[in-house]
């Protein structure tokens, strides 16, 4: 057996069944994203929020005695979502979606030093069981250069929506280039979505606390 298997737990839930994840989740992003990496983001004392931040937001996160290792937020695209609203001049070679099967991820992370590619493999996993719970075609998000190039090593396909551009500074004054693209759940191998699912089987315990008939548990 997995020495992590019991250890690491997966939660999708909102601000209005959670609301301690305002804090938990924010603490964890101002820990990786401004702290970490450098990104020029407002804090609301520890925290990082922002307008993204609603009672519409779904948030997918690992724990790891009882505390956050890594995780993600959803928007529908049919609400305002990030990359469309502030970055949409990365959107020139086609239109950003506004669909109801279309969802944003965004403030993808991992916060742990200790098997960062595990976790973090595990967090894609739980990305695209996010995907077949909403019945998602695709997944749109902004990442940098090099997260794009992990992606495809990992052999998930994307399509972008134009070329990169700056998207901004970090803390050392180096322009923070990002392209926008989304992953097509359809259009990924078999072979992938097999992996992904057995991991979401045999690793994680997944609580989906948005389930229309109450809270419901995966664990195998």
């Amino acid at each position: 057996m997995n020495k992590h298997r019991r250890s690491r737990k997966a939660i999708i839930t909102t601000l209005g069944l959670r609301p301690s994840v305002k804090e938990e989740f924010g603490a964890f992003r101002k820990a990786l994203f401004v702290d970490q990496l450098g990104w020029s983001l407002k804090l609301h004392g520890n925290i990082e929020i922002d307008e993204f931040d609603t009672d519409n937001t779904v948030y997918c996160l690992i724990h790891e005695s009882d505390k956050i290792i890594s995780g993600f937020r959803a928007v529908i695209t049919t609400l305002p979502y990030l990359v469309k609203t502030h970055f949409s001049h990365l959107g020139s070679t086609r239109p950003f979606p506004s669909r109801d099967d279309y969802y944003e991820i965004s403030r993808f992370g991992v916060l742990s030093t200790d098997n960062r590619l595990d976790i973090g493999l595990m967090t894609y996993a739980l990305m695209f069981d996010f995907a077949q719970r909403r019945d998602a075609t695709a997944l749109i998000a902004i990442a940098d250069l090099g997260h794009e190039r992990l992606l495809r090593a990992m052999g998930i396909r994307t399509r972008r929506y134009g070329p990169p551009g700056v998207v901004g500074v970090d803390a050392w004054g180096q322009p923070i280039v990002s392209v926008a693209g989304d992953i097509p759940i359809a259009e990924q191998s078999q072979e992938l979505i097999r992996l992904l699912s057995n991991l979401c089987e045999t690793e994680l315990e997944i609580t989906d606390e948005t389930h229309v008939l109450g809270r419901t548990s995966v664990y195998a």
